[in-house]
């Protein structure tokens, strides 16, 4: 029986949802009888898609609420073991394996119809009052639709006779127009990245030197002196020295750029000590940002809830004091310390919350800092080195060198100081995909060939050694933003792959595969608000009101629709839009299981 009153999505989207549905029913549930308390997480592991979840509801009613029978079918031809644990937020449950069909898995879980049911119908509601929104397969916009929703008269007499729901992974999905990107995702407006009181630019002098969003500020807590006995001023100026110095990652070398010195360091004002000052730091806030779109399947353990960032521009500082911009940013990108379903949610909520508020107000900038207090203050991370929630800290700049260059640091266990590591997602470039054609390994085509099925699923790594060679490089070196600066190969043989695997690294996402000049960021100059790139706001497009941006495939010439910023609002909204005890598991389960960190 089709319940849907919106078109059923294709086979293949299905296929896609299935792990999200067949693990988010399995998130809200709570009952003693199916699950073994305080579960430890457990290493991620990729399952193959499904291909239908059914959701029948039981008579039996627990104290914890109504229950379900869930099934879920997943792909034929893969090995499965016979239990597939799930992480809940009360404990863990396994889906066991059908006797009579072994590519069936089922279970009995508690499961919040009443809630699911409010759910849909306030989704029909959105349907007939927003236009068609916009369709994502993975960071491609592929269609505009309207909102699906599973009729509720129906879903409500399903329900009541206890007959089997099938739940498309579309009757989940967030809608874009209901989140504002300048209040909840992208902040970058004036009036908040130079609030007088949390913010200080050493170049005009205005501001806090202490305030919690400055430079000073978030570096001090990262390096966490009460803790590790590590100086902030030390720690900053050991990282920033590491470009004085030839760095050698995963064998490959990273040639020194002793130009930050000059333009850097030389001019940085120190203390009686002789210490950097870190109060007049030539770094001025140009946004901060929610990623929390970047988080990854907490159901099957390993999971995490994404990110949250600040991005500042570093500031070329003269003798008489003035400044100028410089082509250089340092991002702070920070993990946000939170496992469990309802707390992320609350937290999603409360980034959607502040677009009630007026942006730049006292209000608002006081509800976004307690925002960024969860994951960006000292000891926020007590389990990770410095007691830091940071994850790492990225560099792009060309004004050390002409050749546009982005390196990667990650806090060392010990002594606890940032460490030159390799740039995530991206192989060397030099060895594997020198210009011009032909290339002269096959270890990139290799490498896409063999992995197609999980890039494509975007649940795939790039390793440090792949084939027995070093294969993950140091920094990334972006020559330009042209065609013939992607990642590419003759022998790759699926062109789809080849082209998410190039998205996916540091130097084609800010370069060719983007037609982004390098930065998706700008500098700016104070008063003024950052500039974005066409992939994050569209063309046109604004921060308040993003869009979309199609170029050619720079390979196949096949048009690629991009419209980062309207993926995250509607990601944002499918987070907070249902409970994890009822639609809310579907939306969870339709995250990947192991997803890359995207730039």
């Amino acid at each position: 029986m089709r319940m849907l009153e919106k078109p059923l999505p294709s086979h293949a989207t299905r296929r896609r949802a299935a792990l999200v549905l067949a693990a988010m029913l399995m998130t809200g549930i709570a009952g003693q009888s199916a699950i073994a308390q305080d579960p430890k997480p457990d290493a991620m592991v990729a399952f193959p898609p499904t291909e239908k979840i059914t959701l029948t509801a039981l008579p039996r009613v627990t104290p914890e609420g109504n229950t379900a029978r869930i099934e879920v079918r997943y792909e034929k031809g893969h090995e499965l073991p016979s239990a597939i644990p799930l992480r809940l937020a009360g404990g863990s449950i396994a889906l066991r394996q059908d006797p009579r069909n072994p590519d069936v898995f089922f279970a009995e879980v508690p499961f919040d119809f009443e809630a699911f049911v409010a759910e849909q119908a306030r989704r029909k509601e959105q349907a007939f009052e927003l236009d068609k929104q916009p369709v994502f397969d993975g960071r491609h916009i592929v269609d505009h639709r309207p909102i699906a929703y599973l009729d509720p008269e129906l879903l409500t007499r399903l329900i009541r006779e206890g007959a089997p729901i099938d739940i498309p992974e579309d009757v989940t999905a967030g809608a874009a127009a209901l989140i504002s990107a300048p209040h909840s995702l992208m902040v970058v407006h004036p009036r908040v990245v130079e609030d007088r009181d949390r913010t200080f630019d050493a170049c005009s002098g205005f501001g806090n030197p202490n305030g919690v969003w400055t430079f000073n500020r978030l570096m001090t807590d990262m390096a966490n002196q009460p803790l590790t006995g590590i100086h902030p001023a030390e720690f900053v100026e050991q990282w920033l020295k590491s470009w004085l110095d030839t760095q050698n990652v995963n064998t490959f070398d990273i040639d020194k750029r002793p130009e930050m010195f000059d333009q850097v360091l030389k001019f940085w004002p120190r203390d009686s000590k002789g210490r950097l000052d870190l109060k007049r730091s030539p770094m001025r806030l140009l946004a901060i940002v929610n990623r929390l779109d970047l988080r990854k399947n907490l159901v099957y353990g390993g999971g995490s809830a994404g990110e949250g960032r600040f991005v500042f521009g570093v500031m070329r500082r003269h003798e008489d004091g003035s400044c100028d911009v410089m082509p250089f940013t340092v991002i702070l990108e920070y993990g946000v310390p939170l496992n469990k379903c309802e707390d992320v949610r609350t937290y999603g909520q409360k980034w959607k919350d502040l677009d009630s508020l007026l942006l730049g107000s006292s209000a608002y900038n006081a509800a976004l800092q307690n925002l960024t207090d969860v994951f960006a203050t000292a000891n926020a991370a007590p389990d990770k080195p410095n007691g830091s929630a940071i994850n790492q800290v990225r560099t792009n700049e060309n004004a050390l060198d002409p050749l546009w260059e982005l390196r990667e640091f990650h806090l060392g266990d010990t002594p606890g100081q940032l460490e030159t590591a390799s740039t995530e997602l991206t192989p060397h470039r030099a060895t594997y995909n020198p210009t011009p054609l032909p290339h002269t390994t096959t270890r990139l085509a290799d490498f896409i060939n063999l992995n197609e099925a999980d890039i494509l699923a975007n649940t795939y790594d790039v390793p440090e050694i792949f084939m027995g060679r070093p294969f993950l490089t140091g920094a990334a070196l972006n020559p330009d933003t042209s065609a013939s600066s992607v990642w590419d190969h003759p022998l790759v043989t699926n062109n789809d792959a080849r082209h998410m695997m190039s998205l996916n690294t540091c130097d084609s996402c800010h370069g060719g595969e983007t037609q982004t000049k390098f930065l998706h960021v700008e500098p700016r100059n104070m008063g003024f608000q950052a500039a974005l790139s066409r992939f994050l706001v569209g063309d046109p497009g604004t921060v308040a009101t993003p869009g979309t941006f199609t170029m050619p495939d720079p390979v196949s010439g096949v048009p690629r629709t991009f419209g980062d910023l309207l993926h995250r609002q509607a990601d944002l909204d499918a987070l907070v839009g249902s409970s994890c005890d009822a639609g809310g598991l579907a939306e969870a389960l339709s995250k990947p299981v192991a997803a890359p960190r995207t730039h």
